[in-house]
């Protein structure tokens, strides 16, 4: 007998040959498609980090969806106070399992205060500039920017379609809002905005982390600002010093536990592998010194959004 068709050894070499491979491939391919259901679907394409252009659809569980008009209520309230729905607040306002309306007011309106400090120090107004804020959600943030919309366009940008239909629906005007999707692509004009500010947005990115910073400076005018926050060394050690039982901290140590990491010079790491929970730290100084060949950097302020370091950035003229 001869040994063609054996493996190594002599052993019957059972491997099919490459179009019986694909022809098997391509079947298991549609068993496992054929079980699955187009919001089921859809879920597994949005936990692929690296598949851009995707986004955060309205719920496909029913036949289809409807947006409606802000309510007569709603209307009666000041801009400042109308909170969307608790799905779309993403644990801001959340205290002891019960999310309360004037935390997540209160949360926002924190956060632009400590904003506008780092750029007062900076000597930066943003009155009259063209105002972005990427990763708004439900305009958490942006809706205490009220007077900054009377001078110039204001505008909010999220993956979250259900989020940006609630805001264009309660908060425009003055605000506008569209929805985006992970390709690091916006649709304005080069040099469009004076301050662009993206607050926990940097914490997800991961690997288009650089090409949507550089999206950023390509839309920001010369000598305009990005301020974003991010989790670095100073975050690690706040969290676990403040909430040692905060599950972070464990997905921290499962990923070193798997590879050392913490006992050798990193400069940056991701734990867990979806773009909705994956969590991204960086080493600050490693990371300043990276990302200032393309913008200048101007104040880095450790605890300037909750545990998370606020970062202000210049667009060199």
């Amino acid at each position: 007998m001869s040994d063609a068709g054996k493996g190594p050894a002599g052993r019957a070499d059972t491997t099919p040959a490459a179009p019986d491979r694909t022809r098997a491939n391509q079947e298991r391919f549609r068993e496992g498609i054929g079980a699955l259901g187009l919001a089921e679907l859809e879920t597994l394409l949005m936990n692929t980090t690296n598949l851009a252009g995707t986004y955060y659809p309205e719920d496909r569980s029913q036949s289809g969806y409807a947006l409606y008009a802000m309510s007569e209520q709603e209307r009666a309230k000041p801009l400042a106070e109308r909170v969307p729905p608790t799905s779309l607040r993403h644990y801001y306002g959340l205290k002891d399992g019960k999310y309360h309306d004037d935390l997540y007011l209160n949360s926002g309106l924190a956060d632009i205060r400590s904003m506008r400090r780092i750029l007062d120090e900076d000597g930066f107004d943003p009155m009259g500039e063209r105002i972005l804020e990427f990763g708004c959600s439900g305009g958490r943030m942006l809706r205490h920017l009220e007077a900054e919309a009377a001078r110039n366009e204001v505008w909010g940008v999220d993956l979250h379609s259900a989020a940006i239909h609630w805001a264009q629906a309660h908060l425009s005007p003055p605000f506008h809002f569209m929805t985006n999707t992970t390709a690091p692509h916006l649709p304005f004009e080069d040099n469009h905005f004076g301050l662009i500010f993206a607050g926990s947005v940097w914490t997800h990115i991961g690997e288009l982390d650089d090409a949507w910073l550089l999206e950023m400076r390509r839309i920001l005018r010369p000598g305009g600002r990005l301020y974003i926050t991010i989790s670095d060394e100073n975050t690690l050690a706040e969290v676990k010093r403040i909430a040692p039982d905060h599950p972070s901290n464990g997905h921290v140590a499962d990923l070193d536990a798997a590879t050392g990491m913490l006992s050798q010079d990193w400069t940056s790491f991701v734990t867990r592998t979806t773009p909705w929970l994956q969590r991204v730290i960086y080493r600050r100084e490693a990371w300043l010194e990276r990302i200032g060949r393309w913008m200048e950097p101007r104040i880095a302020r450790p605890n300037a959004y909750g545990w998370q370091t606020g970062i202000l950035l210049a667009k060199r003229a």
